[in-house]
């Protein structure tokens, strides 16, 4: 009966913070299909009087959004196989390879998750122009793909999987890359549609480097073009949730297709035992 209670009381918690984390975003919707004098009434009002798609037709005809969201998708994309491709090999090494001085590197590994993105950006960019790479999706796509984070967080996952799938695929006459991506990337789906999310609204989301590497107005992912779109003395709200709210789109349906490998990734313990 207790259990029954808490679980309840539960319940009811997470209900209260999901109606909190939906209010912005209907907030955003609400002002992006109002007319502009709507949005600003005294007291606001959640539905609009009058249904408008004049915002978004604004963004898409006076802007080159079309454009911006192609970039962000080559950025995001590229970033998310590319980093998942380098993070499975790393990640492999460093959880089921023993080679003098692993240890010591993945510390090392560790610690450049301490330093601040910012503090790369003057190397970063330094490097960058000596490629001649400034102005180009690439500039921006091989930093992400280099985070560590993500052979971090796949090491802890391979480390966890029971040693008996390789000594069995071994028997088999395996040999490690074939372990690698006939066993141990098959079964760690959850793991990687997990860090393939992350990884993918990372690099969406990215602005700082973008803002630095890109200068050309074609070049532009989404976060800096969504900037583009507040004026020097004023800020058409719903011109710029409008925009927000079609840059939400891609990101909700890569989560719509992974969700239920995300889901299936919160039991993983259920396999590495």
């Amino acid at each position: 009966m207790k259990k029954n209670e808490e679980s309840k009381i539960l319940d009811i918690i997470m209900i209260i913070f999901s109606i909190l984390w939906l209010i912005p975003v209907l907030w955003m919707i609400d002002t992006a299909i109002k007319p502009t004098p709507e949005i600003f009434t005294t007291p606001p009002k959640w539905l609009p009087e009058k249904f408008t798609l004049q915002h978004i037709k604004d963004v898409i005809n006076n802007w080159p959004f079309g454009t911006w969201l192609l970039n962000s998708i080559i950025v995001s994309g590229l970033s998310t196989l590319f980093s998942l491709f380098l993070s499975i090999l790393a990640a492999y090494s460093f959880s089921r390879i023993e080679w003098k001085g692993r240890d010591v590197i993945f510390i090392i590994l560790l610690a450049s998750m301490l330093i601040p993105w910012q503090i790369n950006a003057v190397p970063l960019y330094f490097l960058m122009n000596n490629l001649n790479l400034l102005n180009k999706l690439i500039a921006v796509i091989l930093p992400i793909t280099a985070m560590p984070i993500s052979v971090f967080l796949l090491r802890q996952f391979f480390i966890g999987l029971p040693s008996e799938l390789e000594d069995a695929a071994r028997i088999d006459g395996c040999n490690r890359m074939d372990i690698l991506f006939r066993i141990i990337v098959p079964i760690s789906g959850p793991a990687l549609a997990a860090l393939a999310i992350y990884m993918f609204i990372f690099s969406w989301n990215e602005y700082f480097w973008s803002l630095i590497a890109l200068q050309r107005i074609g070049k532009f992912t989404l976060p800096i073009g969504l900037n583009m779109l507040q004026g020097a003395y004023d800020i058409e709200y719903g011109l710029l949730m409008a925009a927000a709210f079609l840059a939400s789109i891609p990101v909700m349906i890569v989560f719509a297709l992974l969700r239920k490998q995300i889901i299936k990734g919160m039991s993983w313990s259920g396999v590495t035992k």
